[in-house]
């Protein structure tokens, strides 16, 4: 018994994390946190790394406190993991040109 409501929260945590039953939850909420295609993002992740290249705390300062103080905890943590995945994308394009540039 117990073993099966442990499945249960688990498998519940994971559809939370794979979006599968957001829209369930939350019927009316839609949420574009940031395009795939977002260059105004990656100039401000560019614009940070030519200032200093190892930041401490990146993601805080591409983050949107506003946006982020209107969030429930599930929104939070959508954001927070499209802003990291973004943010590493947009790192990697970065290095990749500087390395360009350079040869």
């Amino acid at each position: 018994m117990r073993n099966d409501i442990l499945k249960i929260m688990a498998n519940r945590a994971k559809n939370r994390l794979l979006n599968k039953s957001l829209k369930d939850t939350y019927p009316n909420v839609s949420i574009k946190i940031i395009s795939n295609n977002d260059d105004k993002f990656y100039n401000k992740v560019k614009e940070m790394l030519n200032k200093n290249k190892n930041v401490t705390n990146p993601i805080k300062l591409l983050m949107d406190e506003n946006k982020l103080i209107k969030m429930n905890s599930l929104q939070r943590e959508k954001y927070l993991f499209e802003t990291i995945s973004k943010y590493i994308s947009a790192r990697e394009r970065f290095f990749k040109e500087e390395l360009n540039r350079i040869y």
